[in-house]
């Protein structure tokens, strides 16, 4: 259970990211309501796990409500820092989340860290445009998190994780360093943080750890040097994309979902290094292949995490099971939709669309789940992987706004799920009404959505 210390860190946390809402509100530049939009959903979410009667989910003492609170406080003032002053601020703040959630609540920390995912989600979806950095913050708190509780259930050391977390703060602390006299070589980083991973490793390994450690850093070291040569080709550079399934493939031979889990890892905290333009030089297009590969390897371990929080009786969610296909066909159009529509947003009233499109790549696959079991959660998260890549791959502008929507449902469904499937069992009139109402709602956003975008095409100063 939480006692009073670990509830004090949550509203310290908490109260600080609204001080640095307001903040914010007095200085020019920075995107007041959105901030805001976070704090006030996030308090929004940790209001729902405190019913008078406990759900399932909620049975841990309320740590999905600490993980929300102690993330989004510590995103709000991570984002602040890190656009008002200094980068490196904005990633180590983040990633603090899932560090004082094992520190502090080791025994109910899984539940601590479907909070976490959900605060990050909130975050990525409404500032994510604001702070392109955001997205591989995000990748490597949601990495962070998921090897860490994968730590738990596979009964490895629950700290390397954060030990190659705090590999790459220190290589972000000294390229920020160097940084102040110029842009600096992306050797440095490069060297500096594989050096980190393979000392960790190396320590592990001399404690008495028996795992294949070492040969896990070796994979991912060989992996991220093959991308960075293939990435400055115009014409393949996309299609290297393969180096990352190849690195996912040889993790998970080498150790499972736990090895799979650390190379992910591994290429985020790389990718969120790397993604520091500002301090270093790197290609865009070189920078956009270290994203891909983190998102590819993090909604993988996503999906193992749902794997073996779920285990599916047989049939399993395989694809050739109509409730799977549909899933995953449901995501990979209806995400690419989705962004369309979002990314077609106006400056003076971005909000309603990001909430729209952000509530419905969180509800709709709860919504598939509570029709049609676990099985088109799964399905659905596979098919969002496939509508990422794919966007990527094809060089679709589209997908900056794809990878948040994707994320929003995997972090909703590990959670939520158990609440949802149960609703499936009912009975079929009962599915089918509930299926009418869901097609109603659609209809409706539609509709609104309809009539606000032609309100705003006839707005003064646009032609109608």
């Amino acid at each position: 259970m939480i006692d009073a210390l670990d509830w004090a860190v949550a509203g310290v946390c908490f109260g600080l990211g609204f001080v640095a809402v307001l903040m914010a509100r007095i200085r020019e530049g920075f995107p007041f309501f959105a901030l805001s939009g976070v704090w006030l959903l996030a308090l929004l979410a940790f209001g729902l796990t405190v019913p008078s009667e406990p759900l399932p989910y909620f049975q841990a003492g309320g740590a999905l409500g600490w993980g929300v609170l102690v993330a989004a406080g510590l995103w709000l003032m991570g984002a602040f820092l890190g656009m008002r002053w200094h980068q490196a601020w904005g990633v180590i703040l983040p990633l603090c989340a899932p560090i004082l959630g094992l520190a502090l609540l080791p025994n109910d920390f899984v539940y601590a860290v479907w909070g976490i995912g959900i605060a990050t989600a909130l975050f990525w979806i409404l500032l994510g445009r604001a702070w392109h950095e955001s997205e591989t913050i995000a990748l490597g708190v949601l990495s962070l998190s998921w090897a860490s509780v994968l730590a738990f259930k596979a009964d490895t050391p629950r700290w390397l994780a954060v030990c190659m977390a705090g590999c790459a703060i220190l290589t972000l602390l000294v390229v920020a360093w160097r940084g102040r006299k110029g842009l600096v070589s992306w050797w440095l980083p490069y060297a500096l943080l594989f050096a980190g991973f393979t000392a960790t490793a190396v320590g592990y390994r001399l404690s008495g750890s028996e795992s294949p450690w070492l040969e896990l850093v070796l994979i991912t070291l060989v992996g991220a040097t093959l991308a960075r040569g293939f990435a400055s080709s115009e014409e393949w550079g996309r299609y290297s994309v393969l180096v990352w399934v190849a690195v996912l493939l040889a993790s998970f031979g080498v150790m499972k979902g736990y090895g799979m889990a650390l190379s992910a890892l591994m290429v985020s905290l790389y990718a969120l290094v790397m993604a520091q333009g500002s301090l270093m030089r790197t290609e865009p297009q070189e920078r956009a292949l270290y994203t891909a590969g983190a998102f590819l390897l993090t909604m993988m371990v996503g999906l193992r995490l749902f794997v073996l929080t779920y285990p599916l009786r047989p049939p399993r969610a395989d694809l050739y099971q109509p409730f799977a296909l549909f899933g995953f066909l449901l995501a990979l159009v209806g995400l690419g939709v989705l962004a369309l529509w979002w990314s077609q947003r106006r400056e003076e009233s971005p909000l309603w669309r990001t909430l729209t499109a952000g509530f419905w790549s969180a509800g709709a696959p709860l919504a598939l789940v509570a029709l049609m079991t676990e099985r088109a959660g799964a399905g659905w998260t596979a098919g969002a992987l496939g509508a990422a890549l794919s966007a990527y791959l094809y060089g679709n502008p589209l997908q900056r706004w794809v990878y948040p929507l994707a994320i929003a449902g995997l972090v909703v469904l590990l959670p939520l799920a158990q609440v949802a499937a149960p609703l499936a069992e009912s009975p079929r009139a009962t599915r089918i009404t509930a299926g009418a109402i869901l097609a109603g709602l659609i209809l409706l956003t539609a509709l609104v959505s309809a009539w606000l975008s032609r309100k705003e095409a006839t707005a003064p100063g646009q032609s109608p």
